[in-house]
């Protein structure tokens, strides 16, 4: 895809009505906040929550038969930490939307790689505009930066090549909305074109261009190792950095900070350079951390205000303090076209605001993510 370029236009109109309202303040509050982080209203967050979830009870109606067998309706929930949150396992078995199907859908599914080959999950998106407002001031401020306007160069295929992948429509966009001209997927066929990728180095070397690289640890580490086995290193110019996104996933013993150590070597950049992405198909938001792993795969992920992260007890799902590792569960303001409270399989910690991802939760999943699943499944009869 060449700079200038977005996502195939499935970015209709909200439409009127109270997600139409919704949309529109929270598009507007996620881009006043990339202009001036001190704009965000803190304590406006609950309410937006509580209204999101009023909306989602009354529209999605596999959300309101669990909650209903909870017994939890909007009158009974005060604090947006009473919202019911919905399994990820939940996006196999429904549809969890609050607008009837339309042939525009944007719609992303996940991998279906972590728990074996079977129903893959399915995120339909409403409102890609809603999106692109959470997805692009938090990756300009976290990944990019004050600076000049990088050449991107994505090593994820286009979203046009497979049309589910929340990755490759967050590259596409990124690369036509900030990315200099040239900017695009060097991975039109699936596999990365390494001479392709090469290339576009050596034009960006010559002009002095700083490269935003967007890929996958995976394709990342694939980089390296051409590199490494033909000898060779290229040196990316300076105000150059690389996102990285999916850990060490499908490649047992490799670490990604072994990767990132490596980076300096091949491309150049320094670990503070190297930004890990940590996003699900299930949310619209991400978080970012800079450098080499923390205490889990990944470095300390910050995000934006919208998206508040908690660890919970794996079995009674009761809030941990601070600092105690725990099942993840996010609210995410972004997700108001969908359900906004998400409890995950994945096991991390908070500190001072900062997520400490562990790692998926081995085995099965977590007693009290198995227990509301079922409650799900029981409550659609």
């Amino acid at each position: 895809m060449r700079s200038g370029e977005t996502p195939e236009a499935e970015a209709r109109p909200a439409g009127e009505g109270p997600f139409g309202a919704l949309s529109a303040e929270l598009r507007s509050l996620f881009r006043a906040w990339g202009d001036d982080p001190a704009s965000w209203p803190a304590e406006r967050f609950g309410e937006l929550a509580l209204r999101a979830f009023e909306l989602q009870w009354s529209t999605v109606t596999a959300y309101r038969a669990y909650c209903a067998a909870r017994g939890v309706r909007p009158s009974t929930v005060s604090d947006w930490r009473d919202i019911p949150p919905v399994p990820t396992a939940a996006f196999r078995e429904v549809d969890l939307a609050v607008t009837p199907p339309a042939g525009a859908d944007l719609v992303f599914r996940t991998s279906g790689t972590s728990r074996g080959p079977g129903r893959r999950g399915r995120h339909r998106v409403v409102d890609p505009e809603l999106y692109r407002a959470a997805l692009e001031p938090v990756f300009e401020r976290f990944v990019l930066g004050s600076g000049s306007r990088p050449c991107v160069l994505s090593l994820v295929p286009p979203f046009e090549r497979g049309r589910d992948s929340s990755l490759a429509w967050m590259c596409d966009d990124i690369a036509a909305r900030f990315g200099a001209p040239g900017s695009g997927s060097v991975a039109h066929g699936g596999e990365p074109d390494w001479a392709e990728a090469r290339a576009l180095v050596e034009r960006c070397v010559a002009d002095d261009v700083p490269v935003c690289v967007l890929g996958t640890t995976l394709a990342v580490d694939a980089w390296v190792e051409r590199l490494e086995a033909r000898g060779e290193a290229l040196r990316l110019p300076e105000g150059s950095v690389l996102m990285d996104t999916g850990g060490a996933k499908g490649r047992p013993g490799l670490r990604r900070g072994a990767v990132v150590e490596r980076l300096g070597r091949a491309l150049g950049l320094s670990p503070e350079r190297v930004i890990n992405e940590f996003g699900m198909t299930e949310l619209l938001s991400q978080r970012y951390g800079r450098g080499e792993a923390g205490v889990g795969p990944s470095p300390p992920l910050l995000g934006p205000p919208w998206l508040r992260t908690r660890a919970l007890d794996p079995v009674s799902l009761e809030l941990l303090p601070e600092g105690e590792a725990g099942v993840l569960c996010h609210l995410d303001l972004a997700n108001a076209g969908s359900v906004v409270c998400i409890l995950t399989e994945d096991m991390g910690r908070m500190r001072g605001g900062a997520l400490e991802w562990i790692g998926r939760s081995p085995g099965a999943p977590p007693r009290g993510c198995s227990l509301a699943t079922a409650e799900l499944l029981d409550a659609l009869g």
